[in-house]
Order: structure tokens, then sequence, then C-alpha cells
């Protein structure tokens, strides 16, 4: 504010000489409500404050059809300022995001950082008691469009909203979304095919693994039996070459022919042979033994290996149906998707050139939404 003196009493309403920038920030709203009651009337500050409670999209709207002639026709520039502020107030408002309809003091103060409107905290109070009208502490998309625009405070809330082609304003609106739900489906169908794709391509990835996995498995099994029907063959030897040595033996110590002494000698012999197996034999039944635990435990490994290799390829079969099938779904949703959005388009240009001034507004603002939704398929 430019320096001067003014006279304020919260109470008597007495006006004393002041320097302003020495008031309190409660003597500079007081100040700042009274000068703007001497511009807004009563009836038109009540109007504002309802306007001011509608959502952000639906003050844009007003907005735009109160001064589009004046501000908006054939002036892009200004359309995309509007449309920028839309998005930035809805983007601010963290908690009601769409639904909201003003900001609070520390995001209004980002909004206009984000917009290049750096002040020190001094100047942004003071720009934000020239925004805030209706002295809230808050700001309003409508408020700030008031600022920026420099607009009549009483015109935007008497203007007309193009009541007379409302009925074909509303069933463009209609369309549009109409257009925006298959533009949403088509997305969501979208990612799902995509998610649906990614985890069929992993599946294959698992199943090809489990079947390469259980192939080394039944190759160490088939070597495993290699060797345990080389240890039975070794045992098979040890043993036949033990019973024809018994056999000698006991023929030795029976044969009458023999002196007394070869006869105990081939007795003694075959008495330790049967009391204890010969080292080769012990080492053959150790090793045969050995060799069939470990084919037990190769057998139970390769049938571990071919049931999840088996399970995997059909996790695998199955999740490729499913991406056949969102990719189906996706295909379907582009279809639905596109003829929305083209019936959409098509009306909305013999509404835009039905509709003059008034109503103007909504309208474009409906061209951006088509573009969104185009940008989901």
């Amino acid at each position: 504010f430019s320096r001067f003196s003014a006279r304020v009493s919260s109470i008597t309403g007495e006006i004393f000489d002041t320097p302003l920038q020495h008031l309190s920030d409660q003597s500079l709203d007081i100040i700042q409500q009274r000068r703007m009651s001497a511009k807004v009337e009563q009836k038109d500050m009540a109007k504002l404050k309802e306007l001011s409670s509608k959502n952000y999209r639906d003050q844009a709207v007003w907005f735009l059809n109160a001064f589009w002639v004046k501000h908006f026709e054939d002036n892009y520039p200004n359309q995309e300022k509007v449309w920028n502020y839309l998005h930035k107030f809805t983007e601010l408002d963290i908690k009601k995001k769409k639904n909201g309809c003003e900001l609070n003091e520390f995001d209004a103060h980002r909004f206009l950082e984000h917009f290049g409107m750096t002040l020190s905290v001094k100047e942004m109070r003071e720009k934000l008691r020239e925004i805030d009208i209706d002295f809230n502490k808050h700001v309003s998309l409508t408020e700030f469009l008031i600022f920026d625009f420099e607009a009549d405070v009483h015109h935007l809330v008497t203007a007309s909203q193009g009541e007379k082609d409302m009925d074909k304003i509303n069933e463009a609106q209609a369309l549009l979304e109409k257009a925006q739900t298959n533009a949403e489906a088509c997305r969501v169908a979208a990612e799902k095919a995509k998610n649906a794709a990614d985890q069929a391509r992993e599946s294959k990835l698992l199943a090809i693994k489990a079947e390469n996995e259980a192939k080394k498995a039944e190759s160490d099994l088939r070597r495993v039996e290699g060797e345990a029907r080389a240890a039975a063959d070794a045992l098979k030897a040890e043993e036949t070459k033990l019973a024809t040595k018994k056999k000698n033996l006991k023929a030795k110590s029976e044969n009458m022919s023999l002196g007394v002494v070869k006869r105990g000698k081939a007795a003694s012999m075959l008495a330790a042979l049967e009391a204890k197996d010969p080292l080769p034999l012990q080492r053959a039944k150790i090793t045969q033994a050995a060799v069939v635990k470990k084919c037990e435990k190769a057998t139970k490994k390769a049938a571990a290996a071919t049931a999840k290799a088996v399970k995997a390829r059909e996790v695998a079969e199955a999740d490729e149906a499913a991406a056949q099938a969102a990719k189906k779904e996706s295909e379907d949703a582009v279809g639905a998707a596109e003829q929305a959005i083209a019936a959409a388009e098509e009306f909305l240009e013999k509404v835009k050139q039905d509709v003059k001034g008034a109503g103007k507004g909504k309208l474009w603002l409906m061209d951006p939404g088509l573009g969104e939704g185009k940008k989901n398929i």
C-alpha cells in the first residue's frame, strides 16, 4: 500500500491520523473491508460469497460465461490463463482437490509465486488483502480472477450464464462426461492389459526356469542311477568272488586226500571269512548303500522339480490367456472411447455454432476436457 493517513477505531468507528504501515493486520483488514464495501454492494457481496463457494471448475465456468465477449472471445492467452489458474488451484488444494473452492493464505502465497508474483511476506499479505474480497482469510478462484482481470463484481454476479441455451450446453456436458468416463475406462483397461502382459511375461520366464531346473534334476537322477548300477555290479562281483572262495576253502577242508595241516588251514581261513567280510566287499556294500540314498534323494528332487515345472507352465498359460483377454478388453475400450469422444466433439461443434455470448465459457472449458480424455486412449 502507498503511505497515507487514516483514522480507525474498531469500536466507535472514529478516524484518526495514523501512517498505514504502522497499523496492525487487523486494522488493515478493517480499512480494506470498508474500502471494498464501498465498491461492492451488500446484495452483490452475498451473491459473490455464494459464487465463491462453488467448486473451482464451476467458478471458472461462471467467470468465463460472464466475461466471454469482453475478455476471452478469440483471446487464446486469456483462455489459457483461466485454464492454468483452475488447474493450479485444484493442485494446491491438497484436501479437497477439484471439490474445493478456495485456498488458505499459505497456499494462495504459493499460487502467486508459481505465476511469477514473487513478493515479500508483507507485500504478499497486502496483495492477498486486495484479492480476498470477502475478508475470510482465504482466496477463492473467483476472487483471484476478479483481481487479475480487474472485473466488475456486479456484472459478474448478475451476468447471464446462457440459460436459453442451457439444454444444449448440458447435453454437450453429458456427452463430454460420457467421453471422459470411457476414456478413463480405456486408461484403466490399458493399465490392466499392461500389467497382465508383464505378469504373463514373468510367468513364462519362471516356467522356463522351472523346466530347465527339472531337466537338470532329471539329468542328475540319471547320473546317480548309473552310479547305483555300477555300485550294485561291484557289490555283486565281490559277493560272487567271496562265495567262490568260500566254496573252494570248504572243499579243501573236507578233502581227505590232503594232509591234516592243509585241511586245517583251509578250515581256519573259511571260518575267518564266515566271521567277517573281506575289505573289498565291505567297501562295495558301503558304496552301494550311499549310492542308494543318493539315488532316493535325486528321485525326490527330480519329482519335485517336474511338479514345479508343470505348475509353472499352467500358471504361464493362464496368465497368457488373461493377458490376451485384457488386451481384447483394452482394444474394445479404445473403440468405445473413440466413438464417445467423436460424438462429443461433433455435438460440441454444433452447439458452439448455435450458442452466442454467455454459455461460450462452459463450452470452451469442455474442449480441454476432451483433450484430457484423448490422452488416456
